[in-house]
This record gives structure tokens, sequence and C-alpha cells, in this order.
């Protein structure tokens, strides 16, 4: 191992600092099987065996990372002059926003997500299909310091819910080709 000396002028003093090892030598590279290469062939063969649970083909499903092709469910919380508050919840197309949106998350079923609101919400004050108006009958817990608070959890929850049922679909077709593939052995 080689010592270098290196020098470097400041304008307090001249300062000697020592540098071990070879400025020049470059740090050795990763090998091809890396870990980044492992997660690709992971991520290709998952692609390819969803394809399988819900096509019935072999061939890889494209993934589009794209959020503007996925409907989305939202909140708005509207205050007019001199009126309760009301919130509304509402799912959009694509790609859409709307101005005022407290909330907003991609879902499959948006009808679905807003019967789980409803649910959460049933003692509540609806005024229309799809709004409720204020003062919350719900009593809130301390941890939300306020109604939109609330109501933000609320549809929180009920999206992860979506997303939980299409895991849960997504599992139960596995299980069912896994348990095709037992009996074929």
């Amino acid at each position: 191992m080689d010592k270098l000396t290196t020098e470097d002028n400041t304008t307090v003093s001249k300062i000697k600092v020592l540098a071990i090892g070879d400025p020049d030598e470059d740090l050795p590279k990763e090998p091809e099987t890396s870990k980044y290469l492992y997660q690709q062939n992971l991520q290709a063969d998952f692609r390819k065996h969803l394809g399988y649970l819900l096509l019935g083909t072999r061939s890889p499903i494209e993934v589009v990372e794209d959020w503007n092709t996925v409907r989305r469910f939202e909140a708005k919380s509207v205050k007019e002059d001199k009126k309760p508050r009301q919130y509304s919840f509402y799912f959009t197309k694509p790609g859409k926003w709307v101005p005022g949106t407290m909330i907003s998350g991609p879902v499959l079923h948006g009808a679905a997500v807003l019967e789980e609101v409803k649910k959460r919400l049933s003692e509540e004050n609806w005024i229309s299909e799809n709004v409720i108006q204020t003062p919350l009958k719900t009593k809130e817990s301390k941890e939300y310091y306020n109604s939109d608070m609330f109501i933000q959890k609320v549809v929180s929850d009920a999206i992860d819910t979506d997303g939980t049922r299409l895991f849960k679909y997504v599992l139960n077709l596995h299980r069912a080709y896994m348990n095709e593939n037992k009996r074929r052995k």
C-alpha cells in the first residue's frame, strides 16, 4: 500500500494530508449476477405468471406505470358562506383532476369504494347519493384534530380495501393454479 502525501494551501496555514491508496485505482465492478439482475428476472417471471393467472396465457403482461390511465376515487370539501361544510365523494376518469380535491387514489371498482365510504360514514347526514354535510355525528378520535383529516382517513382506508380485494382475488387465482398443479403430479 503506497502512502501519498499531498499539501493543500489555505489562507490560514499549510496543511499536510495523508492519502492512503492509489488515486488512479478503480473500484471493482459488480458481477453480472447482481441483485439488480435477479430483481429483473423475478419481475419478468412474475409478469408471465400473472399473465397466466389473469389471461390464461404465458405471455408477460406489459406494465405501464402511468397513474393517468387508472380511474381515481376522490373526496372534496366544499365550504360556502354561512352554510355547513359538505364533503362529496366521486370517481373520475383517468387523467382528469378536479380542483379542490382533498384526497385522491387509484381504484379498480369505484362504486365498491363509495359503498365502503358510505358504510363507514353511515350515521352521517347524507344529503345526496354522494354528499354528506357537517357537523359530523361520528366522534373522531384524538388523532384527528378536524373533520377533514377524519374524512381523508376514511377515504384512504376505503381505497386500501379496494387494493386488498384485488390482492385476495389474485391470491385465490394463484392458489387454484397451485392446487391444479398438485393434482397433475
